[in-house]
């Protein structure tokens, strides 16, 4: 049982929690992740999570290797093998001899994995019409650019702090 003084900093707290910026993100993400994982599931997209969409939409833009891959995703070398191997296995991307190096591989997006970026670009208007429907078509068109004008800058700072002069 909280004493007098505690419960009254719990309840300031509380008050404060829902202005929270770092709590309102991870919500957004918690909502996105399990409704991506379900609406995916129903539409037959049933070898893909949204895990998964880190590596795509990394090398939707151009052919890589596994270490860039890594560097760039933010994740071991190890992490990424096992991410790629699994990808190419369910046809997502394509993986070939690099021929500049036998040691390496280029990492590439298949037809299936622009297929999927097509399905989950006009997916997530429907995902995105639930916030037109809480915030209306204004807020939510400045919320996006917002957040997009924020990833960006996170992104610029993230590669600045760690040396990472990756494509983009």
């Amino acid at each position: 049982m909280l004493d007098k003084a505690t419960k009254k900093k719990l309840d300031g707290l509380i008050l404060k929690r829902k202005k929270n910026l770092c709590r309102s993100i991870y919500i957004m993400y918690r909502v996105m992740h399990e409704w991506s994982s379900r609406k995916w599931l129903e539409d037959g997209w049933t070898d893909i999570q949204p895990e998964h969409l880190r590596l795509i939409s990394i090398i939707s833009a151009d052919n890589w290797n596994n270490n860039e891959l890594a560097k760039k995703a933010r994740v071991s070398k190890q992490a990424m093998s096992k991410m790629v191997t699994l990808l190419e296995s369910r046809g997502f991307i394509d993986v070939l001899p690099d021929p500049n190096d036998s040691r390496a591989k280029i990492i590439s997006i298949s037809k299936k994995g622009v297929d999927f970026m097509e399905y989950f670009y006009n997916n997530t208007r429907e995902f995105a019409a639930t916030f037109v429907d809480i915030l209306g078509t204004t807020k939510t068109n400045r919320l996006v650019e917002l957040l997009s004008e924020l990833s960006e800058g996170l992104i610029e700072r993230e590669n600045a702090e760690m040396g990472v002069t990756l494509k983009s």
